[in-house]
């Protein structure tokens, strides 16, 4: 019987996280009956009594404070007749049951089988501790065979005495075989207000996927009015599924939402198509699919494709849901073919974009590869405990109404690194050579060219410490890294995908200005940086580093990654510094920093402050880059009492003088259920001022539930650290 018991907490597929304590609001729990350790094996039969008797057919009369242990289970009653060749006992008076798992049923009346498991017991209320449920039935019946019925049934995990939600059902029916049980007349009331009401319902009652409807989510928006999804769950197959979900949007219509997984022993994949048929403030068909799948065709090769496709380039703007999509500027769809060998792999590539920036020049557009092969090989230890390393690279671009190419790019590196327990030494040596074969060229380009270059450099450091009143150690690391490249004339080969690296500390102790081989920068330069860190060695953990850096120019730089611009004759970068400290357990502090000297002026800058402490989240961060962006960030959740917080974001250029996001929200967490209200607008389009605006609502049935739209994932993606706690 007790296994079919701990199937009343599942009666609605209840799911509860892990990793939080959802119920640290409730009273505490009365515990169970204490049982008398089990004896012997799971089918042995113990029984106690007061008294005790036995009749002519051989049934055992029992009574005062009657106790029937069977392995973890316990019955106790004021009165029981127990008959061992059947197996039935029947309870009177106080009858309770429990097991070792947390459940405890208390019923007026009735009779269990030992031996099958069946039985009936009536005005029955039963508890489940590990997810602090509760609830009630006129009738629960074990029948045997792994099945269940309850009549009359309730279901809450509010605390006794309160019922702020309750499910409650006529009839239920649980099959532990199939995995599934059926409800009828299911009501949900929220404060005895009815908000659900289904007169049948198919529900999975275990971890087994079973196809049916799944959770609504509803929301509102400008550019949306109105924005319900109703899915519908498909269990195809153990390695296969499906989602069919109807998206009712009030201002445009309905859409329809479909996506398709599988896993097979050699792969797995997902596919996802969107289709709205005449919007009804566009006037045309909107679309959006999207796919990823893996698939190993042998132990060394294995194929992988991803990609996406819009019907236009106001799609996310208009249909979107998250602020990561509405940003989006292209979208990429790619196969790869990759062998895997002993110390190299070798991938063969196809890729293409969709430009969603309507505003960006066709010349501007990034160019398809078709195809793309790839070689790296890596060979260590060689004689001298050298190493080589091999990449290459041949490539054909193509793009509409421009020049398009095929490139070979070859690159050995031979490097030799020493260290010792307080120093590290890496020379490198490599050599390029690239192959351009072009067509539409101009004239003065000429249909080939090519370029070999050789790179030297040198990289090395000290490790020093010492400890702080022996409480904290500092390290103290002195590096430098020099580099030398010849220069050698590039302003006639076109650019495909080459751009200039972001200028950071990690770019001090890069040979390579240029993230593509259409530009290979000349350089003799020599860099100079110091580390230094504070270790709390009990721990490990480190408490403060900062870094500072500079590249000294022995020569001018002169290959630019437009043609035509004059050489930068500057004797030496900006200083680069950074910073990540921990002041106090729950604060960080992250900042970086680009200073040019011969101007006096900041180049680039950013600072954030972190504060987490159990639910209280705090971020703040500036960040600045000069005349392109200038933007704070500000984000919080924050509890105001024991059961209100407070949410929030607020992204700002101060450039621009404008908004980029505001986003604010109350939430409130009670014992058995929970709410958030939030209202965020935030821009779509910068080169009109278009935003959007929205309310979203969600309220939270612990351990059984949610219904509203995706707060969620709009506060995960929003405040950093934010985690939900229900």
């Amino acid at each position: 019987m007790y296994r079919h018991l701990l199937l009343l907490p599942c009666l609605m597929g209840l799911a509860l996280p892990a990793a939080a304590d959802p119920w640290a609001l409730c009273e505490p729990q009365s515990p169970l009956p204490q049982s008398r350790p089990p004896e012997g094996s799971e089918e042995r039969v113990r029984v106690l009594a007061d008294q005790a008797r036995l009749d002519q057919q051989g049934r055992m009369h029992l009574e005062g404070e009657v106790e029937i242990h069977q392995g973890r289970r316990s019955l106790w009653a004021d009165q029981v007749i127990y008959d061992r060749s059947s197996g039935i006992a029947i309870a009177r008076g106080g009858v309770r049951f429990s097991d070792a798992d947390g459940f405890l049923l208390e019923s007026t009346g009735g009779y269990l089988n030992l031996e099958d498991q069946s039985g009936r017991f009536e005005q029955g209320r039963y508890r489940y501790l590990p997810r602090h449920a509760r609830g009630a039935a006129r009738v629960i019946a074990p029948r045997g065979d792994n099945r269940f019925h309850l009549e009359g049934a309730t279901f809450t995990t509010c605390d006794p005495g309160r019922q702020d939600w309750l499910l409650s059902a006529s009839k239920v029916d649980l099959d532990q075989k199939s995995g599934r049980g059926t409800a009828r007349n299911v009501l949900l009331r929220f404060h005895h207000v009815p908000l659900l009401y289904t007169p049948w319902i198919d529900f999975p009652i275990d971890d087994r996927r079973q196809s049916g409807l799944l959770l609504p989510s509803f929301g509102n928006a400008n550019n949306t009015g109105l924005d319900l999804v109703i899915p519908y769950y498909l269990n195809l197959a153990p390695n296969r599924d499906a989602t069919i979900a109807p998206r009712f949007i009030g201002r445009r219509g309905t859409m329809l939402k479909t996506e398709f997984r599988y896993l097979e022993p050699r792969g797995a994949g997902e596919m996802q198509v969107d289709y709205l048929p005449e919007d009804r403030l566009e006037g045309d068909d909107r679309s959006y699919v999207s796919w990823e799948h893996d698939w190993t065709l042998t132990p060394r090769l294995r194929f992988h494709t991803e990609g996406a496709d819009v019907s236009d380039p106001n799609y996310f703007d208009d249909l979107g849901s998250s602020l990561n999509d509405t940003s989006s500027t292209h979208l990429q769809r790619r196969a790869d073919l990759r062998y895997r060998g002993g110390n190299w792999n070798l991938t063969a590539r196809v890729e293409d974009f969709q430009s969603l920036d309507e505003y960006l020049s066709p010349n501007s557009k990034p160019y398809q590869r078709l195809p793309q092969l790839l070689y790296r090989g890596h060979w260590s230890n060689l004689p001298g405990q050298a190493n080589l390393d091999l990449q290459a690279e041949w490539v054909a671009f193509e793009r509409e109404d421009s020049v398009t190419a095929r490139r070979t790019d070859l690159e050995p590196t031979l490097s030799l690194p020493l260290r010792g327990p307080a120093w590290f030494l890496d020379p490198k040596l490599s050599y390029r050579f690239t192959h351009y074969a072009l067509e539409d060229a101009p004239a003065q380009t000429g249909d080939h060219l090519q370029r070999e270059l050789p790179t030297f450099s040198l990289d090395g450091g000290l490790f020093f410490e010492r400890s702080l009143g022996g409480e904290y150690l500092q390290l103290l690391e002195p590096r430098i890294f020099y580099t030398y490249t010849p220069y050698r004339d590039q302003d006639t080969i076109p650019r495909f995908d080459t751009s200039a690296y972001d200028f950071s500390f990690d770019q001090l102790f890069r040979s390579a200005r240029f993230s593509g081989p259409d530009r290979v920068a000349d350089g003799n330069r020599l860099t100079t940086a110091i580390t230094t860190r504070i270790i709390d060695p009990a721990t490990a953990e480190e408490l403060l580093r900062a870094r500072l850096g500079q590249i000294h120019y022995l020569s001018d730089q002169r290959v630019r990654l437009t043609p035509g611009l004059a050489p930068i004759d500057r004797a030496h970068s900006s200083l680069v510094g950074e910073l990540a400290w921990r002041p106090a357990p729950g604060w960080r502090l992250n900042a970086a920093a680009q200073w040019d000297p011969q101007r006096e002026r900041t180049e680039r800058g950013s600072v954030q402050i972190r504060y987490r402490d159990g639910g209280r989240i705090l971020n703040l961060s500036h960040r600045y880059r000069e005349d392109i962006l200038r933007q704070g960030d500000l984000s919080f959740a924050w509890p105001l009492s024991e059961r209100w917080s407070a949410v929030g974001r607020w992204a700002y250029s101060l450039r621009d003088e404008r908004d980029l996001e505001e986003l604010v929200g109350l939430e409130y967490q009670s014992c058995c259920w929970g709410a958030r209200v939030v209202s965020r607008r935030y821009l779509v389009d910068g080169v009109e001022n278009k935003y959007s605006n929205g309310i979203y609502f969600q309220i939270i049935f612990k351990g059984l539930t949610s219904l509203g739209s995706g707060v969620d994932e709009l506060l995960s993606e929003g405040i950093l650290g934010y985690e939900n706690s229900d």
